[in-house]
Parts: structure tokens; C-alpha cells; sequence
């Protein structure tokens, strides 16, 4: 019937438009444009992950109640822990969605006075002053340049990657020598990543990854109060952008 083929064809021209955008917003505008519905493998995977992450040291300045002050950030050196779900889509294209969580990610190695002198209390009530801890929902799309190009090699898989998604950013207590202190927040922001990895199919189901991402979590910040026994002063809230160069190895699973 005439009306059955114009819903055939309108099919499969929305499928052929979904496929092309998506490439587009990678740079791939062109690319495997005119892929037919057979090359659509639509495979579901599960991927958990361990990485090490590496974050960015930054300062940020705020105003307590006779001066500005300012706080120097220290990177840290730890892991990040990670789990998703994905859908291979065709040879060269996948994506999903991941959850990651990373602690002790920076914390504030001194505060300054306007002078610029370090100020250090001298005790262990400033250990781990607005350390900060991440949790990152992202979803990512990875394209394989070589499969593009029609380049086979073998059982790896090197791959581009981008994503974006949501950060949730928590900061501890910063104390003072004479037991005054700013609370700390918690900051919910935009977060995005870049980077390229490897895979190999240790067998049908099973693929090892290894990956090197950028990672931007956003902001995070201190409280916007300074408490001193009963007194309660409005401040300048601290904010820091929060930042890691991260490498992950993982597994995935591929159904």
C-alpha cells in the first residue's frame, strides 16, 4: 500500500538523520552519513572501573571581618571509583552513562592574611581543611577514528571520548588557630570531560579498557559564614574550581 512504503521511507530516513547529528556534534559531520539500518548493532555492556586521579592546584580569596584573606588549594593524588551502562551502537560509535565518586580530592594546604604571611594552627583540627569530595554523573559518546577508517587492528579498539553531565561537590570545615572555623558546602554544578583510551577484547564478552580523561567537576565551595564561639560573621564564600587529570583501567562487559 502507498501509505505503508511512505512510513517505510520516513523510517528510514529518521534513522539515517539521528545517526548523522550525532556524528555531527563530535566533528564527524559526513561520516558513515548513509549507514543503512543494518549496521546498527544497538549491544548493551556494563563497565566498572578504577582510576587515578591527579587534581589541579588552585586559590581562592574571601573577606572575614577586618581583612581578605586568601586559601591555597593543594592538589591530591588518589582514586576514582566507577561503574556504567552503555550501548555499542555500530562499529565505531558507543555510549552510556557512568557514575564515578573520588575523595580527598583537594584540600587547603594554609590561609594567608592580607600580608601574605601563612598561617598554619599548629594542630590537627586543620587536617583535611575543605577537603573535597566528588560525585560525577556523566553520559559520554566514544568514536573509534580507525574503524572509521576502515584500519583493523585486531582485538584493540582506540577510541576519542567526550562527556557531560552533573557534579556534586562537598567541602569540609576550614579551622583557625583559635578554634574559629568556616563551614563547608556542598555544590552541585555542570560537569564535562575529554580524552582517548584503548580497548581490548580479551574475548566475546569481555573487554579490558584503559583510558586518559581531562576532567572539569565545576566549582566547589566553603560556607559563606565565619563562626567564632556564639558570633556568627557573614563572609565572602570561598570558591575553587575542581579540576583532575585522570587514568582509568576497567572491565566491560558486552551481552
Amino acid at each position: 500500500m502507498p501509505s505503508a512504503s511512505l512510513a517505510s521511507k520516513l523510517c528510514h530516513f529518521v534513522r539515517k538523520s539521528a545517526q548523522t547529528g550525532m556524528l555531527s556534534a563530535f566533528g564527524l559531520a559526513g561520516l558513515h552519513s548513509t549507514a543503512s539500518a543494518e549496521e546498527w548493532l544497538l549491544t548493551p555492556y556494563l563497565r566498572a572501573d578504577l582510576g587515578y586521579s591527579m587534581t589541579i592546584d588552585d586559590r581562592d580569596d574571601f573577606y572575614d571581618s577586618a581583612e581578605r584573606d586568601s586559601v591555597e588549594l593543594t592538589s591530591y593524588k588518589g582514586q576514582r571509583y566507577q561503574i556504567g551502562a552503555g550501548l555499542k551502537l555500530t562499529d565505531y560509535l558507543r555510549t552510556d552513562i557512568t557514575v564515578s565518586y573520588g575523595s580527598r580530592l583537594s584540600a587547603a594546604d594554609d590561609y594567608r592574611d592580607a600580608d601574605g604571611t601563612p598561617n598554619k594552627p599548629g594542630n590537627k583540627l586543620n587536617e583535611g581543611a575543605f577537603e573535597t569530595s566528588n560525585w560525577t554523573t556523566m553520559m559520554n559518546v566514544y568514536v573509534d577514528p580507525l574503524s572509521i577508517a576502515g584500519v583493523d587492528v585486531g582485538a584493540f579498539s582506540p577510541y576519542l571520548q567526550g562527556g557531560i553531565g552533573w557534579a556534586r561537590n562537598k567541602t569540609e570545615k576550614l579551622f583557625f588557630p583559635n578554634s574559629s572555623f568556616i563551614p563547608g558546602d556542598t555544590h552541585n554544578d555542570l560537569a564535562w570531560q575529554i580524552g582517548a583510551g584503548v580497548g581490548y577484547a580479551i574475548s566475546d564478552n569481555w573487554k579490558l579498557d584503559l583510558s586518559y580523561r581531562y576532567l572539569d567537576m565545576g566549582e566547589a565551595r566553603g560556607g559563606n559564614t565565619f563562626i567564632n564561639g556564639a558570633t556568627t560573621l557573614d563572609i565572602e564564600a570561598t570558591q575553587f574550581d575542581l579540576r583532575a587529570h585522570e587514568v582509568m583501567l576497567g572491565l566491560q562487559y558486552q551481552f
